[in-house]
C-alpha cells in the first residue's frame, strides 16, 4: 500500500518536477511496484486530458495592447541573443499546468478516501461476521435451553396405565400422560367399545384424597380408538389415579362407580 510521500513523488514525477536523481530513484521504485505503476498511469492520463482540454484563448484587445506595450518596453533592455518569451502564447499552458497540479491533489485525496472507505468496509464486514457468529451461538443456546426444559418436563410427566374393568372388553388398552405442573394431560385408548349416541365416556382424575375431578367427555372412533388432550375442571394437587366411566350424554358432576370401565395409576 502506497504512503502519502510516494503519492506526492508520483504527482511530481508525472508533472516533470523531479530532478534527475529523484527521477531515477522513483523509476526504480516504479519498476518494482504494480500499484504504483497503475497510480502513475492514471495520473498521466488525467494530466494529459486536462492539458488537452484547455483551449487556446485569444485575449481581449485591451489586454493585448497593454501586454505588447510592456513587452516592447522590456525588449529595449534585453541583451542581444537572449530568447524572448511570449506571455500571450504561453499563459493557457500555464493555466493547464496549474489545473494539472490541482487535479493531482484531488486525485491523491480521492485515492486516500477510497482506501479509508475500503478499510471501513472491511471492518463492517468483520462486525457482520461477528454478529452472525453471536446470533448462531445464541440460537444454539436457545435450543439447549429448550432441550433442558423439555427434559425437565418429561421428568415431571407421570404415565399411568389404565386397565379394562369390562368383561366384554379384555383387549382395551389405555394410557394417560399427566403434567402436574401444567395441570394438563393426554389420554390415549385403543379397542374401547363405541357407545350409543345418547351416552359418553367420561375421564376422571382422582386426587390423593380420593376425590374424583371431571376431566372431559369423549367418544371413540368405529375402531374404538381415541386420543384426547384433557384438563381437569379443578386444581389437582397430586393425581392419585385415573378412571373412565360410561355416563349419560354430556357427562355428570360425580362418577357412576358401577359404570367404571377403566382405572389405573
Amino acid at each position: 500500500m502506497m504512503d502519502e510521500r510516494m503519492e506526492e513523488q508520483a504527482s511530481l514525477y508525472v508533472l516533470g518536477a523531479l530532478n534527475e536523481s529523484e527521477s531515477r530513484e522513483f523509476e526504480k521504485a516504479l519498476a518494482a511496484d504494480r500499484e504504483l505503476k497503475e497510480f502513475v498511469a492514471r495520473l498521466s492520463a488525467a494530466t494529459a486530458a486536462m492539458s488537452g482540454a484547455v483551449p487556446r484563448v485569444e485575449p481581449p484587445p485591451q489586454l493585448r495592447s497593454k501586454v505588447l506595450a510592456q513587452v516592447a518596453a522590456r525588449q529595449k533592455i534585453v541583451a542581444p541573443g537572449e530568447p524572448k518569451v511570449s506571455l500571450v502564447s504561453s499563459w493557457p499552458w500555464a493555466l493547464a499546468a496549474c489545473l494539472g497540479v490541482f487535479l493531482m491533489v484531488v486525485f491523491a485525496q480521492d485515492m486516500r478516501l477510497r482506501k479509508t472507505i475500503g478499510n471501513q468496509a472491511a471492518q463492517i464486514d468483520q462486525l457482520n461476521q461477528l454478529a452472525q457468529s453471536l446470533e448462531s451461538e445464541t440460537n444454539d443456546l436457545r435450543r439447549a435451553v429448550l432441550a433442558l426444559q423439555e427434559t425437565n418436563r418429561l421428568v415431571n410427566l407421570r404415565v399411568a396405565m389404565l386397565n379394562s374393568l369390562a368383561a366384554d372388553a379384555p383387549k382395551t388398552l389405555a394410557v394417560t400422560l399427566w403434567d402436574n405442573q401444567r395441570q394438563n394431560g393426554v389420554f390415549v385408548a385403543q379397542n374401547l367399545k363405541p357407545l350409543a349416541a345418547d351416552a359418553d365416556y367420561e375421564l376422571w382424575v382422582i386426587d390423593e384424597n380420593q376425590h374424583p375431578v371431571a376431566a372431559g367427555v369423549f367418544q371413540v372412533d368405529p375402531k374404538g380408538n381415541i386420543r384426547m388432550d384433557f384438563k381437569p375442571s379443578q386444581l389437582i394437587k397430586t393425581a392419585g389415579m385415573f378412571a373412565v366411566t360410561k355416563e349419560a350424554k354430556g357427562g355428570v358432576a360425580s362418577p357412576t362407580m358401577t359404570n367404571m370401565v377403566l382405572a389405573g395409576n
